[in-house]
């Protein structure tokens, strides 16, 4: 007992040294404080709208769209430092093709899944392949057009998505069209069509091969889809000449991934559904180089 009035001394001697803030530095703390506390929540609301937002426009854009995977969204953030939006110029212009072409109807998105062949994955989610495809960060889209419009190029003749993704999650992409191409080299496609005025239900075949890959960008792949005409599904007999060549191809630079899919007009007449003075292979690999060269500004890394 005899150490506490020494404590207690001690105590009053360092009360003294104390410096208490004034009232006005305390009314001062506290507004900053109040301030703060106003803007994250503020943030908080503008995220959750933001996000409520896109996921609304999504769901009435892409409808019939499979829902991306959890992990892949869950990993993807437009927060990751580097560049973000992805400009008109990273994107395929007119004047690259050898063909004549006019409109351009696009959009910008985030959080978009990244699509390479939606018929492809849909047999891929029949044959139970895990889907493995990344959730872009940002995400741009375009619509050549053709010019002028005729019965004979009815249509778009190239679409075009470019998506930015997490790094390392490109490759993640050519995995999964390399495990889809591996279970759907041929798949039949039941659907119902009407023939003779009345709905029936037909068969397609659809054959999907790797036509050339490395031949643009970090990475790239150019993919062969082949429809053949409906036939009846009791029958056999032919319901519809629908048979078409399509061809897409899908190149990386850095963290830029793109998918051009060109419709049958656009193809040299090789197979049905082209045309005579369509594009050759060897013109496709030069529109993929011209592709990858346009992502290189806006690419992390870029060229």
């Amino acid at each position: 007992m005899r150490d506490e009035p020494r404590f207690v001394e001690q105590l009053h001697r360092d009360l003294r040294d104390v410096r208490w803030p004034e009232p006005a530095e305390i009314r001062a703390r506290a507004r900053r404080r109040s301030r703060r506390t106003a803007l994250t929540a503020a943030v908080a609301v503008l995220v959750v709208v933001s996000g409520s937002a896109v996921a609304v426009g999504e769901w009435a854009g892409r409808r019939d769209a499979p829902p991306a995977p959890v992990a892949a969204a869950t990993a993807a953030s437009p927060t990751t430092a580097g560049p973000a939006e992805i400009p008109q110029d990273a994107l395929l212009a007119p004047a690259d093709l050898p063909l004549r072409t006019g409109v351009q109807l696009g959009e910008a998105g985030l959080m978009e899944p990244v699509r390479v062949d939606p018929v492809l994955e849909s047999c891929g989610r029949e044959r139970g392949v895990p889907s493995a495809a990344p959730t872009s960060r940002y995400s741009r889209s375009q619509t050549l057009l053709w010019a002028p419009v005729s019965p004979v190029t009815r249509g778009p003749a190239l679409t075009q998505d470019v998506y930015r993704v997490h790094p390392g999650q490109g490759r993640l992409v050519f995995g999964l069209v390399g495990l889809l191409l591996n279970a759907c080299a041929e798949w039949q496609l039941t659907k119902s069509t009407l023939f003779g005025g009345s709905p029936v239900a037909t068969t397609q075949t659809h054959r999907w091969e790797t036509s050339i890959s490395g031949f643009a960008g970090d990475e790239s792949v150019m993919l062969r889809h082949v429809s053949m005409p409906s036939r009846l599904r009791v029958s056999g007999k032919v319901a519809a000449a629908d048979e078409a060549v399509e061809v897409t191809m899908v190149v990386r630079v850095g963290d830029l991934v793109t998918v051009v899919a060109l419709s049958p007009g656009t193809l040299e007449d090789t197979a049905a559904g082209t045309r005579p003075g369509g594009l050759s292979s060897a013109d496709l690999q030069t529109l993929g180089r011209t592709a990858a060269r346009r992502m290189c500004a806006s690419a992390n890394p870029g060229c």
